[in-house]
């Protein structure tokens, strides 16, 4: 892991991410390839060198619902009332749309920093024709 001088921490392949999320290799492949899991890749192909800020893994894993293996199964109160029941299934309601809306931020981010990246490389570009016609 490098922190550089604006306390950005990188991960810099596989393993690091692996270990940072404490998962597998694959298992974080995976992610990767289904459920949008942010690594940046150094060139192109699917074999390119990959890096991670880990603020956007946290900031993905805060957004994703990724499958955890429960420690116990949750039980439901044998009696409950009508009003704590309703409060219940409101809370659940309410834990959904914010689930969604912060999927919806997420993929947002996402946009924004490709769009940021063809930006970029864009000027990149119109740099080195303007630098050539003179």
């Amino acid at each position: 892991m490098v922190a550089t001088n604006s306390t950005v921490r990188i991960l810099n392949s596989w393993k690091e991410i692996a270990a940072y999320l404490e998962r597998g290799i694959r298992t974080v492949q995976r992610w990767e390839r289904d459920l949008g899991l942010p690594v940046h890749r150094i060139g192109k192909g699917k074999r390119s060198p990959v890096f991670a800020n880990v603020s956007e893994l946290n900031f993905w894993l805060s957004t994703v619902e990724v499958d955890r293996p429960s420690k116990s199964p949750r039980l439901e109160p044998a009696s409950t009332h009508g009003s704590s029941n309703l409060q219940i299934q409101s809370l659940r309601q309410l834990r959904l749309t914010m689930r969604n809306l912060s999927q919806t931020v997420a993929e947002a981010s996402v946009r924004q920093r490709r769009q940021a990246e063809l930006a970029k490389e864009r000027m990149i570009q119109l740099r080195s024709r303007i630098n050539r016609a003179r």
